[in-house]
């Protein structure tokens, strides 16, 4: 069967090929439908019996809707699609979106030892997952989560460098063949007789990606990221012997993160892993929300600072009551997640 007008296929339904044509053209106003469905989870917050499984369902479908139509903008961008181990990446940043919806299913189907079985399943799968991204794959740094949400304005400037390319009467200075990979200077890019160097040309934006395929990790770079990896399975262990409400796992979680931090060598590094080591830096605060720190240091200081603002400025206590109520609850279903 021929292909339809704009390379879609007869197969397609029509409503799904003018979506596609849509979110292809209008990037950012697919980013701002999102964003409204995304917002909806924090409006439903404690307004309904079953907010929260609620709330989680939207919350999860918005990331789920977000990765969507990521994979439809990205088909116009080849050069951006992901590279060895995408499936892999795809699903584990899949369990990542639902794994706060599945929690809170088996709290309202099994009770509390179902939720922590559930948690268990998930963080030993993505435990393996991310082992098989490090040793198989070679990943030097799997990021959270490992697909990461397109930037659509970089997406919307590739997309016009790209079209600017293929105009009549312009060219790029270098391309890189499709099959072999070799960079190549285009005619129009040559300089003049006298300025030629012979020295193979160099692609713009490229030389991290060939300093990340040509380096080879060390010992010490392997053993940061794998203590970052196992360190939610160590958390739950510890939490299983030693109770939640003991100060135990919560220190070795917070060594095992700082020391895995302090293991990398940030010279050898890229701009694209050092970004994701700065997030993991800040992440470290989250260890003030999580049990026995949240309940004998932050709760009580969190409480007092809604009140005062709840009583010292006008219609603000319409927004700080609502959070003195749901922060427990929160506090609750996230301080153990750790993605």
């Amino acid at each position: 069967m021929a292909p339809a007008a704009g390379g879609y296929s007869h197969t397609y339904p029509d409503w799904f090929v003018r979506y596609k044509k849509w979110v292809m053209n209008n990037p950012m106003a697919a980013a701002e439908m999102e964003a409204v469905v995304k917002w909806g989870s924090y409006i439903l917050a404690g307004r309904l019996k079953l907010s929260t499984l609620l709330c989680e369902i939207v919350y999860s479908g918005s990331r789920l809707f977000e990765m969507f139509n990521d994979f439809l903008i990205k088909g116009t961008l080849p050069q951006l699609t992901a590279k060895e181990g995408n499936k892999l990446k795809m699903l584990l940043t899949v369990m990542e979106y639902v794994e706060v919806l599945v929690e809170v299913a088996a709290v309202q189907l099994w009770g509390e030892m179902g939720r922590w079985a559930v948690v268990t399943i998930i963080q030993l799968a993505k435990c393996i997952g991310r082992f098989i991204l490090l040793l198989r794959y070679k990943t030097s740094i799997v990021s959270s989560p490992p697909v990461k949400p397109l930037d659509r304005r970089a997406a919307i400037k590739t997309k016009q460098e790209r079209l600017l390319c293929s105009t009549p009467g312009s060219s790029p200075e270098v391309i890189r063949l499709p099959h072999s990979g070799r960079v190549m200077r285009t005619l129009a890019g040559a300089p003049p007789i006298h300025q030629r160097s012979f020295t193979p040309p160099q692609p713009l934006n490229n030389n991290e990606n060939e300093a990340a395929k040509l380096k080879i990790m060390s010992t010490k770079h392997l053993t940061a990221e794998a203590m970052h990896i196992l360190r939610p399975i160590c958390h739950l262990s510890s939490l299983y012997l030693f109770g939640q409400q003991s100060w135990a796992p919560w220190i070795l979680s917070l060594g095992m993160d700082v020391t895995s931090l302090k293991l990398y060598n940030e010279s050898l590094l890229t701009a694209a892993e050092k970004t994701e080591l700065a997030v993991r830096r800040i992440n470290l605060l989250y260890y003030l929300v999580r049990s026995p720190a949240f309940h004998s240091v932050t709760h009580r200081r969190i409480q007092y600072f809604l009140t005062t603002v709840g009583n010292r400025i006008p219609f603000a206590r319409t927004i700080c009551q609502p959070l003195l109520d749901y922060i427990p609850e929160w506090q609750k279903i996230y301080a153990y997640t750790w993605s």
